[in-house]
Parts: C-alpha cells; sequence; structure tokens
C-alpha cells in the first residue's frame, strides 16, 4: 500500500514524491518512458549531440527546493551558459541572447527593440518575482468543504495582495493576464481596489 501515487516521472513529479517522501508518506512513482528526469533528461536530439532538452530552464528550480530535497548531495551542479540562446535564421543571421550580448543582438534586426530591452526586462522581472513567492505557497482550497471554510481560505489567501501595490496597477494587470480563469476577472478587482 502507499499513502500517494504520482503518475509521472518527470521533475516536478519527482519533486512532488521527494516532498511527500520527506512528510513521511509511502510514494510511489509510475513513469511510461523507460528513464525519469521527464525535461531534465539527456538526450541524444541528434546523432552525436547530447543535451538536457529542457536544461535552460533550470533557472526555474527554486533554490528552496535545491536545498530542501539537498540536491548538491546527490550530484546537481549547474552549469551556467556563455548565452541562453543561439537562434540561427534561413537567410544567415542570427540571434544570441544572454551573456550581456542580448541588447546588442536584438539592435541588429531592431534599434527600437534594443533601446526598450531594459524597460521590459525590469517590468518581466518585477511580476516574475511575485510568481516565484507564489510558486512556494499553497492555493486556497475555495472548492472543498463547507462554504464558511472557503470563505475563510480565501480570506487568509488575501495576504498575496498585500504583494502587489508596488506593482504598479499596469504590472498587476500584466501579472494577472498570465492567469487564464474566470476568477481572474474577479481577482483584477480584487486586486486593483
Amino acid at each position: 500500500m502507499h499513502d500517494a501515487v504520482i503518475i509521472g516521472g518527470g521533475h516536478n513529479g519527482l519533486v512532488c514524491a521527494g516532498y511527500l517522501a520527506m512528510a513521511g508518506l509511502k510514494v510511489v512513482v509510475l513513469e511510461r518512458r523507460h528513464v525519469v528526469g521527464g525535461a531534465a533528461v539527456t538526450e541524444e536530439f541528434h546523432p552525436g549531440f547530447r543535451n538536457s532538452v529542457a536544461s535552460y530552464t533550470v533557472s526555474l528550480l527554486s533554490p528552496k527546493v535545491i536545498a530542501d530535497l539537498r540536491l548538491a548531495d546527490y550530484g546537481l551542479r549547474i552549469v551556467e551558459r556563455r548565452i541562453a540562446n543561439f537562434l540561427p535564421l534561413d537567410d544567415g543571421r542570427y540571434l544570441k541572447v544572454g551573456g550581456g550580448r542580448t541588447r546588442e543582438e536584438v539592435a541588429k534586426f531592431s534599434a527600437r527593440d534594443a533601446e526598450r530591452l531594459d524597460g521590459y526586462q525590469a517590468r518581466l522581472e518585477a511580476v516574475a518575482d511575485v510568481l516565484r513567492a507564489l510558486a512556494l505557497e499553497t492555493p486556497p482550497n475555495v472548492v472543498e468543504g463547507h462554504p464558511l471554510a472557503a470563505l475563510s481560505a480565501l480570506i487568509t489567501s488575501s495576504r498575496i495582495a498585500t504583494r502587489l501595490p508596488h506593482l504598479g496597477l499596469d504590472l498587476r494587470r500584466e501579472l494577472l493576464d498570465l492567469f487564464p480563469n474566470p476568477a481572474g476577472h474577479y481577482l483584477n478587482g480584487w486586486f486593483e481596489s
């Protein structure tokens, strides 16, 4: 018997399984492939070329998860790339992103876009900071149990709103645009008040 069954042995499933096991639960992970790891698996994408198919997303791996699961003790070593992406075009031109050269690379295609890149990055980081913090919190359960319990959970979760005033109204709207559900309309009014 198991306390929890995780369907899918990708990196997210393995993280969930790790936390549940640390909490003392008996966990089984089921994966249809012959290897676990999901997007973090190193695979041969062209004969002789191997890469973790989504290793660039390691920046999304929370330092809290790395510490909690002691991933470094098990061999995790993050190797920073000199550039984030190389995007070749059919006409022989290319775009290199990252490594302190993104603005100059974008300028090859559009000086106007290159000038606006720093502002865009600042806006993106402000919204991303809020999302990073939210990713570590348990969402409120407003659909199960007694209606008063759901209301209580919603009120308790209102602390999320206290993080948003520093964003300004335009960035709050951009943040809420990332949530494609009907509740976003309600939340939009809630965060604007």
